[in-house]
């Protein structure tokens, strides 16, 4: 079922035309309105510039400049219940992949499916795409339980967002994946199938927006299948003024954002190595399209939870585009006790168009 959706995926997306553009194509050249269709395309390009210095003592000094990747993305609203995108990516020194590509249906009662290849909905981050992070690096934690790449396999989603009244929502989802990470279930070794599950919360008004987040995942991590790995996450995200510059990529005049972890990896049978962690950023824009903003961050190890790594961190951002940013980072990180060191990151956003696919549950109104 996984490959018919994909190949039906990419055969809608290949449909499209190839011209970049951050606006809507109207490929008929028919002058009426219509907000769904094969007429109505959007396309949108990124290419991200990468510098780092760091410094962590004679034998751990590093200084690098790159064209760390490039994206190319395609969304259409295919009809009034059916949306479907495809990301690809090319990484520095390798082929263009594909990074997503799934439909989403709007069913009945409410229901919504989520079907392909795309980013799980599993905690805050992961379904965020690169640019819109609210820094460079990657969170620790996040790391070291799913790694660089996270929860991005074939999977199904099922879920139903709940409005209550006066800006209040709730949400459930539950989904089916390939257990292909290779941080937490070893590639899918032993063929068995992954599950995660979301609870949601939001609110927003003019003044103010929320949105709280519980998760939970649970796969095998060995050849055999008999050994597994549950990870929790606790999500939330607080933002003042959240129409302060809207059009951005971070339109609130202040954030606060971040996510606790619990992962729980068996390593041996009756071996349960029971590891946390957790990450916070605090993002404050003093005009339109200036930010300023502080981290902290905390993990322990996913095979040893007495190795622990922290790091705390400054950034400065400017979005000179709607979408497109440049950002600078500070990072000072203590690694599995021992390597104390600093890092400088730079990267640089050209993007055409939204980089960001349409959310499944929406909690806030996107």
């Amino acid at each position: 079922m996984y490959k018919i959706l994909f190949v039906a995926t990419i055969i809608t997306a290949t449909m499209a035309s190839p011209v970049l553009s951050d606006n809507i194509i109207d490929l008929t050249g028919l002058d009426r309105p219509k907000n769904h269709g094969f007429e109505t395309i959007k396309l949108g390009a990124n290419m991200d510039l990468f510098a780092a210095s760091r410094d962590f003592g004679p034998v751990g000094e590093k200084s690098e400049l790159k064209l760390r990747e490039m994206e190319m993305s395609l969304e259409a609203q295919i009809n009034p219940w059916l949306y479907g995108m495809i990301f690809l990516t090319k990484p520095s020194d390798e082929p263009f992949d594909v990074e997503e590509a799934a439909v989403i249906a709007d069913l009945s009662y409410g229901f919504r499916l989520k079907a392909g290849k795309y980013r799980n909905e599993f905690g805050l981050l992961n379904a965020i795409h690169e640019p819109e992070r609210p820094q460079i690096s990657l969170p620790l934690p996040v790391a070291e339980f799913l790694g660089e790449e996270q929860l991005r396999e074939p999977s199904i989603t099922i879920g139903k967002k709940i409005e209550f009244v006066n800006g209040h929502n709730g949400g459930v989802s539950l989904a089916l994946l390939n257990s292909e990470n290779e941080v937490a279930f070893n590639q899918a070794q032993s063929k068995d199938k992954a599950y995660s599950g979301k609870l949601y919360y939001g609110y927003r008004s003019s003044d103010t927006a929320y949105q709280l987040g519980f998760s939970a995942l649970t796969g095998k991590n060995d050849v055999d299948g008999r050994l597994s790995t549950n990870l929790q996450a606790v999500d939330f995200l607080y933002m003042l003024k959240p129409d302060y510059a809207s059009g951005y990529d971070y339109p609130a005049r202040f954030m606060l954002l971040g996510e606790a972890f619990y992962n729980q990896r068996e390593i041996t049978a009756g071996n349960t190595n029971k590891a946390q962690g957790y990450w916070a950023v605090a993002d404050y824009q003093f005009l339109p399209a200036h930010h300023i903003g502080i981290g902290l961050e905390s993990t322990e190890g996913i095979l040893d939870k007495s190795i622990k790594s922290d790091a705390y961190s400054m950034h400065y951002s400017w979005y000179y585009g709607s979408h497109s940013r440049l950002q600078l980072e500070a990072r000072r990180l203590k690694i599995d006790n021992e390597d104390d060191g600093l890092e400088i990151l730079l990267q640089w956003n050209i993007v055409l168009g939204p980089h960001s696919e349409k959310p499944f549950l929406p909690m806030l109104g996107q």
